[in-house]
């Protein structure tokens, strides 16, 4: 059934049928460039059965692949996750340093760079390189679930009270939460009440996020324009009559045609059967769905909705392209951008085989000295007898009897031959870029100052392909990083990095808005650049001002310059830098500095206090003086008055006697 319209239907009869058409129009789309890739691909192993058969020819495809993929890429990327402002954001360095440290760990976790250096030689070769991102959970059986029992009381009739009846309980029910009534051996008791035992509970052991490699072969692109246009990719799996068995079950995995012919590539079988299964994951993201398909099968195997909730749907990075444009996602295959340099190089390749060939020492001799054919064979201080040698030396010696054919011209030929060679194959390494790599290769007899110049020669061509590279790895890492927090257990994360994780980072962490507000993800290969710009930026912005605060400073302090001239003189240059916006906010707050003291005005006002003090330590002795001097008058009265009392007392008593 061929289906004209956009969408998939919504009768379940007729999607799977939809989907394969899709498919196979998709792939039709890409045919011919899957026809010259497969050609291709043989021209760069080189290993056709034929091989020693066919004319000579230079493999500097291959070698130029190899220089390229050593240019491309050298080393594992180093995970660099930042705040994306460079502000005080405690939960924000939280988060950082726990996506780069769980990163890390999952790049060690298992070959990354074989991955990777796939992806790099298919886009090498054929002109397109990818891989996904598979989030791989481990489960486990873990303890049979624990159901808790409710007991019910039975009651009946009986005596409550001696001589008395009323309602009692008799007897008594176990039920489960959903009122289901269990028997009482299967009953069992612990420390928290009566329960039963239920299934055994799975439980997430280990969970991992993979990058997993992509052959060139087993992606289908939907046909756009470029990548923000597709609706929806679809990744090949084939599998053997037994792994549709074991995974679909007994009936329907004896159902899904074989299709795919194992060795169809190879051509090493003359009559090739269909051994294979071709099963298409599609992901599409109109639907939001990931949808399981058989070629030739109209039925749905697997359905679900969007499994990873990945920001943008597709669990893989845009494509890595040789040669790419606007108006189409196929592929070029960089060779044909300088196919006929090769055909011209294999052509002088054979010719120079055909002239070596043709280059051999021969001649002819006069037949009456037959013992002359022995001649060509002889070994070192070896003489051929000749019977007749007086005949030999009166025909003029072997110069008259032997002639050699002449070689002149075919090493006049071959000689031609190799300069012309070397030319078509610089014209190829001009094309491709190589020359830029060997231009910057330096000597170790040259200078630092022309070391310097041919490196940066050299990569002028080469950076923006690698640059293109570090932006698929900083995509994958991104990528890596939404599933890692989203996916795997915080407890898991706190045993993996060993940092913990309080509740609201763990929050802030698996919210994909607020997570991308605090941090930025890319790779430290990638950000060296920026990294070394910043630092020189940063570096002269406190040069400059060092070098202004020593200026201007004592013109501040001698009142030849005001301090908010200063001020704003120092902001107007400081707004110019990149990276000061940061500290414009301290510099703004600036406040003019205090008047400092004289200090021989010091020394005054202590010689003042202590005065001070002394006259008041003064004031205070004549105080006490003074007082004392009112107690001693005060007793002396007081003496005075006491005797005077005494001599009346006396008087008296001589009267009255």
């Amino acid at each position: 059934m061929d289906y004209k319209f956009d969408r998939e239907p919504t009768k379940k009869a007729d999607r799977a049928a939809y989907w394969n058409n899709q498919i196979l129009n998709a792939r039709k789309f890409e045919e011919t460039w899957r026809e010259r890739a497969s050609g291709i691909v043989q021209r760069y192993r080189d290993d056709n059965v034929n091989r020693f058969e066919r004319e000579s020819r230079m493999n500097i495809f291959h070698s130029n692949i190899d220089t390229l993929k050593s240019a491309l890429y050298f080393k594992t990327p180093k995970p660099r996750v930042t705040r994306r402002f460079k502000t005080d954001d405690p939960i924000g360095k939280t988060i950082a340093m726990v996506m780069e440290r769980g990163l890390q760990y999952q790049l060690d976790f298992y070959d990354f760079d074989g991955t990777i250096k796939k992806a790099i030689e298919d886009m090498l070769i054929v002109g397109r390189g990818a891989v996904r991102l598979r989030y791989d959970p481990v489960l486990v059986t873990g303890d049979p679930q624990r159901i808790p029992i409710n007991v019910e009381p039975i009651t009946g009739i009986g005596e409550v009270a001696p001589g008395q009846m009323g309602e009692v309980q008799v007897a008594q029910r176990l039920l489960d939460p959903e009122g289901n009534e269990i028997e009482q051996e299967n009953v069992k008791q612990d420390a928290r009440g009566l329960f039963i035992e239920g299934d055994p509970v799975e439980e997430i052991g280990e969970q991992s996020i993979r990058c997993e490699y992509v052959h060139w072969q087993d992606l289908t692109i939907a046909p756009a324009r470029c990548w923000e246009d597709v609706k929806w990719i679809a990744f090949r799996h084939l599998l053997s009559r037994q792994e549709l068995v074991d995974y679909y079950g007994e009936k329907q995995g004896q159902q899904i045609p074989l299709s795919y012919v194992q060795s169809e590539s190879s051509g090493y079988q003359d009559n090739p059967e269909p051994d294979m299964a071709e099963i298409y994951e599609i992901w599409d993201k109109r639907s939001g769905k990931q949808i399981f398909v058989a070629t030739s099968f109209n039925e749905i195997l697997e359905e679900a909705d969007d499994p990873y909730n990945l920001d943008g749907f597709w669990p893989m990075p845009e494509p890595i392209y040789a040669i790419s444009t606007t108006d189409t996602t196929l592929p070029v295959p960089e060779i044909l951008i300088y196919e006929d340099q090769l055909f011209e190089l294999d052509l002088i390749t054979q010719r120079i085989a055909a002239l070596t060939e043709a280059l051999k020492r021969r001649g002819v001799y006069d037949a009456s000295f037959q013992e002359l054919i022995r001649l060509a064979d002889a070994n070192d201080n070896e003489f051929i007898p000749v019977e007749n040698f007086a005949m030999l030396q009166a025909g003029g010696g072997l110069a008259n009897v032997m002639q050699e054919a002449p070689l002149q011209n075919l090493i006049t030929a071959i000689t031609a031959l190799y300069p012309s060679r070397k030319i078509v194959i610089e014209t190829i390494y001009e094309i491709t870029g190589i020359s830029d790599i060997m231009r910057g290769t330096s000597a170790s007899r040259e200078t630092a100052t022309a070391q310097r110049i041919k490196g940066q020669f050299g990569a002028m061509r080469l950076t923006s392909r690698q640059r293109a590279i570090e932006k698929f790895l900083d995509k994958i890492m991104t990528l890596k990083a939404e599933l890692l927090v989203e996916n795997l257990e915080p407890s898991l994360l706190e045993k993996m990095t060993g940092i913990a994780l309080p509740p609201e980072v763990v929050a802030v962490m698996q919210d994909d808005r607020l997570r991308s507000y605090r941090v930025s993800i890319d790779t430290e290969e990638s950000s060296a650049i920026d990294q070394a710009m910043d630092q020189k930026n940063r570096t002269e912005f406190l040069t400059a001002m060092v070098q202004f605060l020593q200026t201007v400073g004592p013109l501040v302090n001698s009142g030849a310059i005001g301090f908010d001239q200063a001020k704003m003189m120092m902001l107007f240059a400081a707004r110019a830098f990149p990276g000061a916006r940061e500290l414009e906010e301290s510099l703004e707050a600036i406040q003019p500095p205090q008047p400092q003291s004289n200090p021989a005005d010091k020394i005054i006002e202590l010689e003042g206090a202590k005065l001070q003090a002394q006259t008041e330590e003064a004031k205070s002795d004549i105080q006490i003086k003074i007082a004392r001097l009112e107690l001693d008058k005060e007793k002396t009265q007081a003496d005075v008055a006491l005797k005077q009392q005494k001599l009346e007392i006396d008087a008296a008593k001589i009267v009255t006697g």
